[in-house]
């Protein structure tokens, strides 16, 4: 049996090479982190039923034994004494922190956490306590989202079942995933652990995120209350949640979504439903299920018929696919290898070819590509790098190097075109420059730009240059930096920047810049930020200079910590450990900003964009109505006016809507909660597809446009030339599907996550 999730789709936006692929994404300025670039398509690690963000499996008992006694790793551990099913401890790790770091802010810590789990974020400062679960089966629920904790308290957790320096096997947690998605967002620490024994005994180590705040947003030392409940095993039957973050099934029992991507589900025998994990012994699963996948990851799936529907839970027969044409969707229809777009390629020689026309095999024409069937495109043509492919010799090269409609551009012959094979390998004024290292190395014909000069797909800087960001809603392009001058990178040893330059991280990581504690001095986010207790704060118009004000002062500065964040007359958009900026009230039908949050609509009211960073306060019109999760189940619902849409989106979710668009007119389209702000958690995004008339082919995928506060929310304006595949439209109805995405560190990445609200604005704008 052959079972395809999202990979047999997205895998082809994986050989972008063969199709221009594009530059590396220039880091940010403004975060001073390296961000996808919007034509990042996400690998597919599409979960099961049973998959739980920000959670581990329990420790098992395979770190080494304590060296020194009473001793996790190198730290002595205070024993907490049991006070029935609940129990509270107040801490403080100033002293820890003191006598671990000597002062100084470090991320080597006594007792490290497991290399290969990803959720186990560094931590300074750590205290460890001992805690033995009572008479009977649970899992733990460990908090330090108490009153005890202040709100800009940075804390960590990990948990483990046997300490050593460093731990093979724990779970943890950094920022309350409970707290993520709203508007005051925790940045202390929650985990519920898998079910252990009576009588078992864990180790809870607490400390400081690494590396720390600034000491007003956040901070990594001080007092704490942590909480450490213990929840009873749910039983066979009974009703659980998917996530694992209110409860556990006892063991040998699964979480089963009640249907595909819901949170709720009911606790069912391992390997005896659709959607279980696999049992470790034979058989497997039940009668009429398989097992896909190996070892402790094996889920339990059905079989679907021929033409039948698929998804998580159903798998197809031998010598069909679960074919799909929706990014993100969890459903689909099996069809015959060869038959569809997008499928399998049928085994060379197979009667009929590899494909049925009019499709071809990618891989047939460009080795470098996966064996899909796709639409072949013609020399000069429109090409769409995820479900075309364009004649050998020839290179998909789109507008601004992003994932979309491009054009079948002979190698050599233009900027982002693969270099030719041999002879002169690039045209005049062009430089054959490799991109990326081992065998995902592509040679593409490129400009080269110079310090202090614009850097974007199609111009690279000078090999000891960064190309960072200083607009941050466009994620393509920014200015060449030299290491260690003002914009470049921060050398890797002390001095980190030449002169009176600052690097923005202590520990060299960042962006050298000057840094002005004048109110009123010019920033523009790149080479002059805003020192402590300031912000800067963009001008009328601009996405990239501004003034350096007082936090919390004026419209559009951070918020301050503390319970009065802006000034009289201003409101928080969330909180100042959120990115929360301060916003100006207005009223039905007047200006409002649909990007960066500094204007707040009346209530239910919401911004309709007009452009990606301009708008008017208008009340929503529409609910999204299922089914909506492809272009062709709203076709016939298509908007002809500006629109809110509210809405909601549940794991493995899409949501489409469908735009009737004048002849060269563009698309704008937000999604946020309405005023700025993106309704996911800090390691989410909402991404953005826009499709073409046909419903199959993407036009543009927008991934993270910025600067939302906690995660990010997608914009697209076909005004802009980044985003240039939205505008000068032939007329037609085209479609915008949002999804979500998660980022988040997780010992087992999910695809999407849950957003509990959005608001998603729709115009399509005349010529």
């Amino acid at each position: 049996m052959k079972r395809l999730t999202l990979a047999g789709l997205l895998a082809v936006s994986g050989s972008l090479a063969a199709c221009g692929s594009d530059n590396p994404a220039p880091a940010d300025a403004g975060t001073d982190t390296v961000v996808p670039t919007d034509n990042t398509v996400p690998a597919d690690t599409t979960p099961t039923d049973v998959t739980r963000p920000d959670v581990a499996p329990a420790d098992v008992a395979t770190d080494r034994a304590d060296a020194g006694g009473m001793t996790c790793g190198r730290l002595p551990f205070t024993t907490v004494m049991r006070a029935g099913n609940t129990t509270t401890v107040m801490g403080n790790n100033t002293q820890a922190w003191m006598d671990q770091t000597m002062g100084r802010p470090t991320g080597t810590s006594p007792v490290r956490p497991p290399t290969a789990n990803r959720t186990c974020v560094p931590m300074s400062g750590q205290l460890v306590y001992a805690y033995t679960t009572g008479t009977a089966a649970a899992s733990l629920r460990i908090s330090t989202t108490n009153a005890g904790t202040p709100r800009n308290f940075d804390t960590v957790i990990y948990v483990t079942r046997t300490c050593a320096n460093t731990l093979a096997a724990a779970v943890c947690n950094d920022d309350d995933p409970e707290y993520a998605a709203r508007p005051d967002r925790r940045v202390s620490s929650l985990v519920t652990t898998e079910v252990f024994p009576a009588g078992t005994r864990v180790f809870i180590l607490v400390g400081g995120f690494y590396p720390p705040g600034d000491g007003t947003t956040t901070i990594d030392r001080g007092a704490f209350e942590l909480t450490i409940n213990e929840l009873p095993a749910v039983a066979a039957g009974a009703v659980c949640d998917v996530n694992g973050l209110a409860n556990r099934c006892d063991a040998n029992l699964d979480c089963v979504a009640d249907t595909v991507g819901s949170d709720a589900g009911r606790c069912r025998t391992r390997g005896s439903v659709a959607g279980s994990l696999c049992r470790t012994s034979e058989p497997r699963c039940d009668m009429s299920l398989t097992c896909v996948g190996a070892g402790a990851t094996g889920v339990c799936v059905g079989t679907a018929m021929p033409d039948g529907a698929c998804d998580q839970r159903t798998g197809c027969p031998d010598g069909f696919v679960c074919a799909t044409t929706t990014l993100g969707a969890s459903t689909g229809t099996c069809r015959r290898a060869g038959t569809t777009l997008g499928s399998d390629c049928r085994p060379a020689g197979a009667m009929g070819g590899r494909c049925d026309a009019p499709f071809v095999c990618a891989a047939d024409i460009d080795p470098a590509r996966a064996e899909d069937c796709v639409a072949a495109a013609t020399m000069g043509g429109e090409c769409d790098t995820l479900r075309s492919v364009c004649p050998t010799g020839s290179t998909c090269v789109t507008a601004n190097g992003g994932t979309a409609i491009g054009t079948c551009v002979a190698d050599g012959a233009g900027a982002r075109a693969r270099c030719r094979a041999s002879g002169t390998r690039c045209d005049m004024g062009l430089e054959c420059i490799t991109l990326g290292e081992g065998t995902a190395a592509v040679e593409q014909c490129l400009r080269r730009s110079a310090t202090n000069m614009p850097c974007g797909p199609a111009l690279q800087c000078p090999d000891a240059d960064t190309c960072y960001l200083n607009d941050l809603t466009d994620r393509q392009n920014g200015i060449c930096g030299a290491t260690g001058q003002a914009g470049g990178a921060c050398n890797t040893a002390e001095p980190f920047c030449t002169g009176t330059l600052t690097c923005s991280s202590p520990t060299g990581a960042g962006l050298c810049s000057t840094v002005s504690t004048m109110m009123g001095a010019a920033c523009d986010r790149l080479r002059t930020r805003c020192g402590m207790g300031f912000s800067c704060v963009l001008a009328t118009g601009s996405q990239t200079m501004g003034t350096c004000q007082p936090d919390g002062s004026v419209v559009g500065a951070d918020c301050r910590a503390g319970d009065m964040p802006c000034a009289a007359g201003l409101t928080c958009s969330g909180s100042a450990l959120s990115g929360g900026v301060c916003q100006r009230a207005v009223t039905a039908g007047m200006a409002c900003d649909p990007v960066n949050g500094t204007t707040v609509c009346p209530a239910m009211q919401y911004c309709l964009a007009s452009a990606f960073n301009a708008g008017t306060c208008a009340a929503s019109t529409a609910m999204e109505t299922e089914p909506n999760n492809n272009p062709s189940d709203v076709m016939a619902r298509a908007l002809t006016a500006p629109t809110l849409i509210r809405g909601a989106l549940g794991r493995l979710d899409v949501d489409c809507a469908a735009v009737t668009v004048p002849a060269m007119g563009r698309l704008v389209a937000v999604v946020s909660d309405g005023n700025g702000r993106c309704p996911v958690n800090i390691g989410g995004r909402i991404a953005m597809d826009v499709y073409s008339p046909n419903g199959t082919t993407v036009r543009g995928i927008s991934q993270q446009n910025g600067p939302f506060g906690a995660g990010s929310c997608s914009h697209v304006d076909g005004g802009r030339a980044i985003q240039a595949f939205a505008g000068g439209l032939a007329a037609g109805t085209y479609y915008v599907c949002i999804r979500g995405v998660n980022d988040a560190a997780a010992a087992t990445p999910v695809a999407t996550e849950a957003v509990p609200a959005y608001v998603l604005s729709v115009s399509a704008i005349a010529p």
